[in-house]
């Protein structure tokens, strides 16, 4: 996670936790503690609801980002099935084919990757796809073992069409909506807040709890921030596949 987030979260789990010393000073003590019982049975009831919510939005964005990065790998193996096949061609379709594979590989790395973090795509990327892809559409096998491999060649071309186009769409379209993230903020204030009607003898005890409390729910939001979109932030899914595809492509091609 980056430190100014980190940062941050302190910051505001300490004014929080000052905050009780304020609520102790307007609210005497016998007061919150005699709404102790029917307070715990209402917090429980709001807690609960607030953590499986949090915790399906977290796991969700999680999950999120992990397809995005396996789906990398599974479109850079495409690539390197076309890289192989380029290799069993004749002059000029060989050089062609191979020039074309290492050539989208290096776009996506160095232009495309960081248009993604701001949700959009490169439309050179997809020129230099659809030229992959027609390159190999009008070859012609000519003996029985040419037609094998140039079927595992459409199905490797397919295969990288499905891909990328997820992968697209994975950055466009990917993140939080506006209106859950309202929910998740009003849910925080309303679980910490109602820990501040509580009745404790010890107040340094409950500051305790605030600071727990609001720190552990801010660490539980600021990872969904930061898994928010797969392709930015601090734990963004970086070119790792491409790059290492890259490097096997340039010495098979």
């Amino acid at each position: 996670m980056p430190v100014l987030g980190i940062l941050l979260l302190l910051a505001g789990s300490a004014v929080a936790t000052a905050a009780v010393f304020g609520v102790a000073r307007a609210v005497p003590l016998e007061k919150r503690k005699a709404n102790n019982d029917a307070m715990g049975f209402v917090y429980a009831q709001v807690g609960v609801i607030y953590a499986v919510v949090l915790a399906m939005v977290v796991v969700g964005v999680w999950e999120t980002r992990s397809q995005a990065h396996e789906n990398t790998y599974t479109e850079t193996n495409a690539l390197l099935q076309i890289a192989w096949y380029s290799r069993t061609l004749p002059q000029p379709d060989r050089g062609r084919l191979g020039a074309l594979v290492e050539e989208y590989t290096g776009r996506v790395i160095d232009d495309e990757w960081p248009l993604m973090a701001g949700q959009r795509d490169d439309p050179v990327a997809w020129r230099q796809f659809t030229e992959m892809r027609e390159t190999i559409n009008t070859l012609e096998p000519v003996t029985s073992a040419d037609e094998v491999r140039y079927e595992g060649a459409l199905d490797a071309v397919a295969q990288l069409g499905d891909a990328r186009r997820e992968r697209v769409n994975e950055a466009a379209t990917a993140g939080v909506p506006t209106l859950l993230w309202i929910a998740l903020l009003m849910g925080a204030l309303v679980t910490i807040g109602f820990v501040y009607l509580f009745g404790m003898e010890s107040l340094r005890a409950h500051a305790g709890v605030v600071f727990s409390l609001t720190f552990t729910v801010g660490v539980m939001l600021l990872i969904v921030y930061e898994f928010n979109y797969p392709f930015s932030g601090a734990l963004k899914v970086g070119p790792t596949a491409f790059q290492l595809a890259l490097e096997r492509i340039q010495v098979v091609t």
